[in-house]
C-alpha cells in the first residue's frame, strides 16, 4: 500500500484546515475536526479542536512508524483512552466542551487491509476499474439539514443555535444515535463501522472528509465516485479540491443551503494497493 495523491484546503482563508491527512508505516488516515462554534482555548493550541487534530495526527504517525498490527474498531479505541488520558493531564476537572472529530483509517496488515471510519469520513475500494466497497453515511448531512431548516422555521437566534449544534455533538459522543463522533470525552461510546479486504481485492483507495465528499453528495460536481477517481486519476484530486472551490464561490452567501457554513475544510487521499508482502508507503504523494 503507498500514496500516490493528496489534498487539504481550509474553508476559509482566515483560519486554519481542521482536516488532515497522513500516512506512516502501514497506516494512512483522514480527521476532520468537528468545527467549535464556541472556539474553546482550554487547551493549549489555536483552538481545542485544533488541539485534537494536531494529537491524533502525531499518535497516528508514532503507530504506524511501528507497524502496529490491529483492526481499525481496536486502533480508534486506543486512541480515544490516549486522548482522554491526555485531556485529563492537561485539565484534570475536565472541559466544559469537548473536541471531536470523524476519522477514516487504513491499515495494512500482511495479506490483508483494514478500513475503519468514525463519523461521517468516507473510504471508498476500487478493483479492476469498478468500485467495490463504500464506508460512508449520510446520517450526519441530514440531521444537519434539518437542524438548518428548523433554525429558519423556529426563527432562532445565533445562541440557540450554538447550543443545538452542542447538543446534538454530546449525544453523538455519547453514543445516543447510530453514529458516533470520536472524543476523548469520559462517556464516549463509539461505533466503528470497518472493513477488512484481501490485498487481492482492491486496488486503490480514497478517504476523505465530508468537505470534499460534497463533490459528488452534495453539489453533484461529478456524479459518482468512479467518475470522481477517474477525473482525480487524470488530473489530481487538488483539481477537485478547486472545482469544489469555485463551485462555493459562484454560490451567492443568500442562497438557501442544507449546511450552516457556505465552505467547509476538506481533505483526501488516495491510496495504491500492491499486491504482495509491501508494507509501509515506498512512493510519496504529488
Amino acid at each position: 500500500m503507498f500514496i500516490v495523491d493528496k489534498t487539504e484546503s481550509p474553508g476559509s482563508s482566515h483560519k486554519h484546515t481542521e482536516d488532515r491527512v497522513g500516512f506512516s508505516g502501514n497506516i494512512a488516515w483522514v480527521i476532520d475536526g468537528a468545527t467549535d462554534p464556541t472556539n474553546s482555548q482550554a487547551l493549549p493550541a489555536l483552538s481545542d479542536v485544533q488541539w485534537l487534530v494536531d494529537f491524533l495526527h502525531e499518535r497516528l504517525t508514532e503507530m504506524g512508524a511501528s507497524h502496529i498490527k490491529q483492526s481499525a474498531s481496536a486502533l480508534i479505541e486506543q486512541l480515544g483512552t490516549l486522548t482522554e488520558k491526555a485531556i485529563a493531564a492537561i485539565a484534570p476537572r475536565g472541559l466544559d466542551i469537548y473536541p471531536c472529530s470523524s476519522i477514516g483509517i487504513a491499515i495494512c496488515d500482511g495479506d490483508v487491509i483494514h478500513l475503519g471510519r468514525i463519523g461521517d469520513a468516507t473510504l471508498i475500494a476500487y478493483h479492476d476499474g469498478h468500485l467495490t466497497h463504500e464506508l460512508s453515511t449520510s446520517f450526519f448531512e441530514s440531521r444537519e439539514a434539518q437542524a438548518v431548516s428548523q433554525s429558519l422555521t423556529d426563527r432562532q437566534t445565533e445562541s440557540d443555535i450554538v447550543q443545538a449544534m452542542l447538543t446534538r455533538r454530546l449525544e453523538y459522543i455519547r453514543g445516543e444515535h447510530s453514529e458516533t463522533v470520536f472524543s476523548g470525552h469520559p462517556e464516549r461510546s463509539f461505533k466503528v463501522y470497518a472493513k477488512t479486504l484481501s490485498i487481492h481485492d482492491v486496488d486503490e483507495i480514497l478517504m476523505c472528509t465530508d468537505g470534499f465528499a460534497r463533490a459528488v453528495v452534495d453539489y453533484a460536481i461529478l456524479p459518482d465516485w468512479l467518475t470522481l477517481k477517474l477525473y482525480a486519476d487524470a488530473l489530481g484530486l487538488a483539481s477537485v479540491t478547486s472545482r469544489i472551490r469555485d463551485f462555493e464561490a459562484q454560490r451567492t452567501r443568500g442562497e438557501r443551503s442544507t449546511k450552516f457554513k457556505h465552505a467547509d475544510d476538506l481533505a483526501a487521499i488516495k491510496l495504491e494497493v500492491t499486491k504482495g508482502a509491501i508494507h509501509g508507503w515506498p512512493r510519496s504523494p504529488r
